[in-house]
């Protein structure tokens, strides 16, 4: 989906690049410009995660030891 949504917002550029200059054009170029560095940002999270240590619940014999 996010690779999908780099795609639309490259697409988008291209097109808003070949209007007339005007301060719709600059702020809309603005807003794409920073979607597509969050999505730059974001996509670190997405990337190979780290799997920490495995956490146990106590088990009928743990809770009786404490007991």
């Amino acid at each position: 989906m996010r690779n999908q949504w780099i795609a639309s917002e490259h697409h988008r550029l291209h097109t808003v690049e070949g209007w007339p200059d005007s301060p719709h054009k600059e702020a809309t170029l603005q807003a794409i410009y920073s979607t597509l560095a969050s999505l730059e940002r974001d996509s670190s999270s997405f990337g190979p995660r780290k799997i920490s240590g495995v956490v146990r619940f106590p088990g009928k014999q743990q809770t009786e030891r404490a007991a």
